[in-house]
């Protein structure tokens, strides 16, 4: 796959998930989901500015680096803190809601996870193929936190994959 059409769609991809966060931090009620939806947005726009600046290497120097790229979910009291503030985040319907967005945001990180996943692949370049496995890495991070808080959220006792309780006592 080109480098420029293998940046190109990681770019595309990457505006779609933070959008999604960023229209969920509008709609959800409680200030702690918000919060959450914030950041995610927040990390995803950091991609952007990322793949913008790798894109702008390799049209103006013919190079492309995988430049070391951080993530808010590697900093382990930033996802406690989100994980610990959307556990009392809702109630009922603003719950419900939560969920409904959670869901959004997760299907959509496992579309991304997928096809930074065809790209290490595809890409015939080693210095994109690093980039674009920490890419994997990341959005497969950020699935793993979406979809605990889903569990959390739908109160079915399973929690980061693991049953913690059973609803049958």
């Amino acid at each position: 796959m080109i480098i420029e059409e293998a940046i190109r769609s990681a770019l595309e991809y990457e505006h779609r998930v933070r959008d999604t966060y960023a229209e969920a931090a509008k709609a959800v009620g409680p200030p702690d989901a918000r919060r959450f939806f914030e950041v995610m947005a927040r990390e995803e726009q950091g991609h952007i500015e990322y793949l913008l600046d790798r894109q702008r290497e390799w049209q103006e120097k013919g190079v492309l680096t995988a430049a070391a790229l951080g993530s808010a979910l590697a900093d382990e009291g930033w996802t406690r803190s989100a994980t610990e503030g959307l556990q009392g985040a809702a109630d009922g319907d603003a719950r419900t809601s939560v969920v409904e967005h959670l869901y959004v945001a997760l299907r959509l990180e496992e579309t991304v996870s997928a096809h930074y996943r065809i790209l290490v692949d595809a890409v015939e370049h080693a210095d994109a193929e690093r980039l674009f496995r920490r890419f994997l890495e990341i959005e497969d991070g950020h699935v793993a936190v979406v979809q605990a808080e889903i569990d959390f959220q739908s109160g079915t006792g399973v929690f980061y994959g693991m049953q913690e309780f059973t609803l049958d006592g």
